[in-house]
């Protein structure tokens, strides 16, 4: 079990910059983490990550995460959150999956997020055709 800690991760400028993401909350099953840069809570990009045990002996261990990107906008003089758009990752892992399997499932997500086409398709709203 990773201990809690902040975390430092690149957004998706033309130069990226990092963001800390400083810890909320940790109780054992999952880790809430907060960029708090923007001084508005409201405005906090935040990150959730839940770890699952399996429901049943046939279920699977899940690995739940969740990105919230809010973005404001001046309004009548005040700053507010005008959308908010989001990400989930999730894992599902057979009960009897090796430590190799899982390695290969996390790359495969990952890289496969980490494409060039893929990402332009996702960020373009492009479908597949």
């Amino acid at each position: 079990m990773p201990a809690i800690a902040a975390l430092t991760v690149a957004d998706g400028q033309a130069t990226p910059a990092n963001h800390t993401f400083g810890i909320i909350t940790a109780d054992g099953k999952s880790g809430k983490f907060a960029d708090k840069s923007s001084g508005i809570p409201a405005a906090y990009i935040r990150i959730t990550d839940e770890a699952r045990e399996p429901a049943n002996a046939s279920g699977a261990y899940r690995r739940l995460v969740s990105i919230s990107l809010p973005t404001t906008a001046v309004v009548d003089g005040v700053t507010k959150v005008v959308r908010t758009s989001s990400a989930q990752l999730v894992w599902n892992f057979a009960q009897d999956s090796t430590d190799q399997e899982r390695k290969d499932l996390v790359a495969y997500a990952l890289n496969f997020s980490s494409n060039a086409t893929v990402k332009a398709s996702i960020w373009g709203l492009d479908p597949w055709y």
